[in-house]
Parts: C-alpha cells; sequence; structure tokens
C-alpha cells in the first residue's frame, strides 16, 4: 500500500493558538483611511519606516534598488508595491528569517522580488493578527471560524531561494496570489493552511524546484488553484488533513485548468522525508474537485487520491482531465478501505490506471465497485537526496505590473469566486 507522507511539517514560525478578534482595515481604532503614497527611498529610507509611518489606506511605493531589511506589518490595509517587479528586491542575504511579515488585514504585497531569507518570502500569520492590538468590530462577536486575518494579497510577486516557503497564508481568508512566480523552497512554493472557509485563489502562478509547489494543509471551503504551472517540483499539487494543524480534514478545493509537469525532479530542494515524483495528490482531503488539467511526466503517479494519517480521501471528484508520460496517470490508494467514499473518476484522457478501468470501477455516475481491488501494486518512486536550496539558480526576470496598474490607488483585497465553467485544459 501506499504510505502518503508528503512531508514532515516544520514549523519555524512557532504558530500558537490564539484568541480569534475580529477587525476592520477600512479603519483602525476609528482612525480614517488616508489614501497617502509614502515613496521609499524619497520619503522614508526603508521599507519598514515607511510601514510603521503608513495608516489604512495608504500605498508604500518602493523604488528600484536592494532592500536589505526583514518588514513586519501589523497595520491594517495598507499596500506595498514596487515600481519594478524585478529591480525593486527585498535581500535576506541567507541572514533575515522573513521577507514579508504580515499580521495585519487587507494588506497587499505586489510587484516585486523577495529572496535569500532563511525561512519565508511573504508570510500572511492570521494567528498573529489576533495579537496585534486590533480593535474588536461591534458588529460581529468573534472571528469567522479558523482565521483571524481578513483579506491578503500578494500579486506580481518573485518569492525565491528562502529556507522554507515562499508565500506563505495561515488561519487567514478571503485572500489572492496572482500572476507570482515561486522557486528553490525547501517546504513550498505556496502554502495555503488551517483555514474554513479560506476563500483563497491561487492564479497564473508558475512554482518551478520547489519541495511541493503548492501545499493546503487543513485548507478548506472556496479554495482555488486555478490556471498556474508547476513544473520540476518534487511534487506538484498537494491538498491535505493532518492533525499537526487545526481545522482537518482538508475539504472543498478546486484544481483546474493547470499545467503540471515533471514533478520529479532530483535537483529541487526538500526538506526530510518528502514526498516525490506525483504531480497532482489529494491526501486524505474531501469533497476537492480536480478538473481540466493537464498532468504529465511523474516517475509516480499524475494525479492521485490517498489516505494520509488517519484521513481517508472521501467524495472527490477527478474529471476531464489530459495525462501522459506518468508512472501510472490515475491512482486511488485508500490504504485498505474498500469503499470508493464517494471518490470518482470521468472523462479522463489517460492510458494507466490504478485500480485497472478507474472509470469503470468509481465512476460519478451509478455504483462504484471496487470490492476485489488490490491496491498494493503501485510502488512509490525512490526519493532522492538533499539538495541545497541556496545553489539553484535564480529565475529569468519576470512580467512586470503594468504601469497603469503600478500607479492605480490601492484597493483591498476581495475574494471573488472564479468561474469553473471558463477554465480549460492548458495546451502543454
Amino acid at each position: 500500500m501506499i504510505a502518503m507522507n508528503f512531508r514532515r511539517r516544520t514549523h519555524a514560525l512557532r504558530l500558537v493558538a490564539a484568541t480569534f478578534i475580529a477587525a476592520t482595515f477600512i479603519s483602525s481604532c476609528g482612525g480614517d483611511a488616508t489614501g497617502r503614497t509614502l515613496n521609499v527611498p524619497a520619503d522614508h529610507s526603508t521599507i519598514q519606516t515607511a510601514v510603521d509611518t503608513a495608516k489604512p489606506g495608504d500605498l508604500v511605493l518602493v523604488a528600484p534598488g536592494i532592500y536589505d531589511e526583514a518588514v513586519k506589518v501589523t497595520v491594517d490595509g495598507i499596500t506595498i508595491r514596487g515600481t519594478d517587479r524585478n529591480s525593486v528586491i527585498l535581500e535576506g542575504n541567507h541572514r533575515l528569517a522573513n521577507g514579508f511579515y504580515i499580521g495585519a488585514d487587507g494588506v497587499s504585497i505586489e510587484n516585486l522580488t523577495v529572496r535569500n531569507f532563511t525561512q519565508n518570502g511573504v508570510v500572511f500569520n492570521g494567528i498573529d493578527a489576533a495579537t496585534n492590538g486590533k480593535c474588536p468590530d461591534p458588529d460581529i462577536e468573534s472571528g469567522t471560524p479558523g482565521h483571524s486575518l481578513v483579506g491578503w494579497a500578494a500579486r506580481y510577486v518573485t518569492s525565491h531561494n528562502n529556507g522554507l516557503y515562499g508565500i506563505y497564508s495561515f488561519a487567514a481568508s478571503d485572500g489572492v496570489v496572482e500572476d507570482s512566480w515561486v522557486s528553490a523552497h525547501p517546504d513550498s512554493g505556496i502554502y495555503i493552511g488551517q483555514c474554513n472557509p479560506c476563500r483563497a485563489v491561487v492564479r497564473r502562478v508558475t512554482a518551478h524546484k520547489n519541495a511541493i509547489g503548492y501545499y493546503g494543509t487543513n485548507a478548506s471551503g472556496d479554495v482555488w488553484v486555478i490556471e498556474s504551472t508547476f513544473s520540476n517540483n518534487r511534487l506538484g499539487i498537494a491538498p491535505n488533513s493532518q492533525r499537526m494543524e487545526k481545522l482537518a480534514p482538508q475539504l472543498g478545493a478546486t484544481i483546474a485548468g493547470n499545467l503540471v509537469l515533471d514533478n520529479d525532479d532530483p535537483t529541487a530542494p526538500a526538506i526530510p522525508d518528502g514526498f516525490f515524483g506525483g504531480g497532482i495528490a489529494v491526501g486524505g482531503g474531501a469533497s476537492n474537485v480536480v478538473v481540466r488539467n493537464r498532468v504529465e511526466g511523474h516517475d509516480f503517479a499524475g494525479i492521485v487520491l490517498s489516505a494520509m494519517n488517519d484521513f481517508l480521501p472521501r467524495d472527490n471528484r477527478v474529471d476531464g482531465n489530459v495525462l501522459a508520460d506518468n508512472a501510472v496517470d490515475l491512482a486511488w490508494s485508500p490504504q485498505g478501505a474498500r469503499a470508493a467514499d464517494g471518490n470518482c473518476f470521468a472523462g479522463n484522457t489517460f492510458t494507466t490506471s490504478q485500480p485497472s478501468d478507474i472509470e469503470l470501477r468509481m465512476p460519478c455516475t451509478g455504483s462504484a465497485d471496487v470490492t476485489d481491488v488490490d491496491v498494493r501494486s503501485l510502488p512509490l518512486a525512490g526519493r532522492p537526496g538533499r539538495v541545497d536550496y541556496k545553489t539553484i539558480a535564480a529565475p529569468d526576470p519576470q512580467p512586470t505590473m503594468p504601469a497603469e496598474r503600478v500607479s492605480a490607488v490601492p484597493a483591498p483585497p476581495v475574494f471573488i469566486v472564479p468561474s469553473l465553467e471558463s477554465i480549460a485544459v492548458p495546451p502543454r
């Protein structure tokens, strides 16, 4: 049987439980939004000094340069934006811990590069948001279940060669990662965890040469990973359930329209016990929709539904995907269960499956028949040795934010449900 162990979780952030307190990000403790532009370095010599001066609604606009600093954000509703994605660089020098560490609502990080931090590139931490002295909203008795940070965004961000995660959101909701690049992270390029409902969208992102491209532990409720590229990671996309964090099991993610290629790269970095060789792996998750992805070139499996810890995959739908050149294209590995538990496969273009005839045995209409399935014949791919994330080449220059958006007045992050019907299988 397959022992699905994506990786042993490493929480360098040492996140702890806290009381969730709701707060608005349009105003803070009665203060009005000011709408100013704070220029760095013209008005403020560092990004941190500009952030410390900012009020809700302000734009911290950063000119080209290398900024050797770690920035902590505790004020709601501000936008930190570079004037050029490739030449505005937050530099950790493999010495500082986190590039941007955000514990406030409605904060956007845009159009810049974050690199060489010992832990993470960009962190949105809802646990910290509950402890930053935020003013309670009199209309809300308590925070939304599972998170206390509301409204977050990373747009046109390049995050590379950081020691754990590229872009990390924990106990937060109403977020978006779009038009961004994450590479050379020994944990995951993008992480969303411990939120329900998350109301989060990962869109038009490239995750390349990470241990895992996207990792979503107990990330449930309107999670969308769409129209992105996951290539040459050790594992591509992995919604999953774990007891190391609250709000298990994971459920309700949509994985659609992604290009998932060659996520079996032994030159990608990894922490100990990392999983290897999978395109899309649902580990103990439920009610996920995996639809219209192109998944090619994996040593273990293209798309696999597996048990993880003591969680079984349930009610997941794998539909309309195009798969090729995988050791096994479609796989179901329940670790001893002999009921389909609502998992189903339909309309996929594929050659191999485990069990064989998977769409006939586990259809999305009609009754499943898996009583005589032997699931022990799918071997795990070998795990390569560790790779030093610091040695992986930096990415090429990435498309910068259009000039009209750079000069635009910032707007608070707003979650909008994507249209699944408009998402197609991407070309090779």
